[in-house]
């Protein structure tokens, strides 16, 4: 990390498979918590490059849980989370409007950070338990047209 953290102080960026390889080593904690705070300050100082966005993307996918529902055609409303504006949870109440004019959805979300009401709030709300089996998903997109993919039980650490 050392060389890393260097090369960004020194206004270079890392390619697609170091910033790659980067996130994956901090989700498996190979990096001390000082390591991870510098490495975070650099992005809140300079920005990300694409090359960098798509390295974390590819880290966060090959990390995450994978539930095939391609046959269903489905879609996710995506919200603004993290917009720190405390507005209603509009994609989530666009995303069940969506689900019953007979749209398949799959909504992804996670609890509110930056406001006191994220998509899993609302969801757990009305009852709904949070569930990563793919069987059970298939089946409430099926009866429902709608299923919750809650951001935890999809994004673990290793």
């Amino acid at each position: 990390m050392k060389e890393i953290l260097n090369r960004l102080n020194e206004y270079q960026t890392l390619s697609k498979p170091e910033a790659k390889t980067v996130l994956l080593n901090i989700s498996k904690g190979s990096y001390n918590v000082s390591q991870i705070a510098s490495f975070v300050t650099v992005y809140r100082m300079r920005g990300i490059t694409i090359d960098e966005l798509a390295g974390f993307r590819d880290a966060l996918n090959e990390m995450s849980i994978h539930v095939d529902v391609k046959e269903f055609n489905t879609i996710d409303l995506c919200g603004t989370g993290g917009d720190s504006k405390n507005t209603f949870n509009i994609s989530t109440l666009a995303s069940l409007v969506v689900a019953g004019a007979g749209e398949k959805v799959t909504k992804h979300g996670n609890y509110g950070v930056s406001s006191a009401c994220g998509s899993s709030n609302v969801i757990e709300y009305f009852g709904y338990t949070f569930t990563n089996k793919e069987n059970i998903l298939r089946t409430q997109l099926d009866k429902a047209g709608i299923c919750f993919f809650h951001a935890p039980l999809f994004h673990s650490r290793p």
